[in-house]
């Protein structure tokens, strides 16, 4: 499982840094993989009520990034690639993923802003390409 996840993080990663954005065709079938590789182990773990949970952490996130995304602090791949690391992974990793991810984005939008002090620019911040620092904290969560 962790190698799947880290390949669609390299995937997100990549479009987002070419292209700005991350594709519909590297999540949801991310999303589809991880229901169904979480529900697989769940049952041959004797858990068969495990997509039962994974349901409600999915919700849960959801929930939360909801806002975030409506004041525009997220884009939708953003939110739907943070959904698929809620269903492939547990609570504990999803929530360190997620928040993790912010803390890196906040450490280069900090990065960003100095690096344009120094060079005396002044270039706003419109988006930043989210998915590095997804599949940094991805990598991490491994460690």
């Amino acid at each position: 499982m962790v190698t799947i996840v880290t390949v669609l993080a390299v995937l997100a990663a990549w479009f987002d840094l070419r292209k700005n954005i991350i594709p519909n065709r590297v999540v949801f079938p991310g999303i589809g993989i991880g229901i169904l590789v979480r529900t697989a182990s769940g049952i041959l773990c004797g858990e068969p009520l495990d997509i039962l949970v994974m349901t409600a952490e999915v919700i849960v996130l959801f929930i939360c990034l909801w806002p975030v995304y409506t004041a525009g602090g997220l884009g939708a791949g953003d939110c739907k690639l943070f959904l698929m690391a809620g269903v492939f992974l547990p609570v504990k990793q999803a929530v360190f993923v997620v928040t993790f991810t912010f803390f890196i984005a906040a450490v280069q939008i900090v990065l960003f802003v100095l690096f344009c002090k120094v060079k005396k620019e002044k270039k706003k911040i419109r988006t930043i390409p989210l998915a590095p620092a997804f599949l940094i904290a991805v990598l991490s969560g491994w460690l």
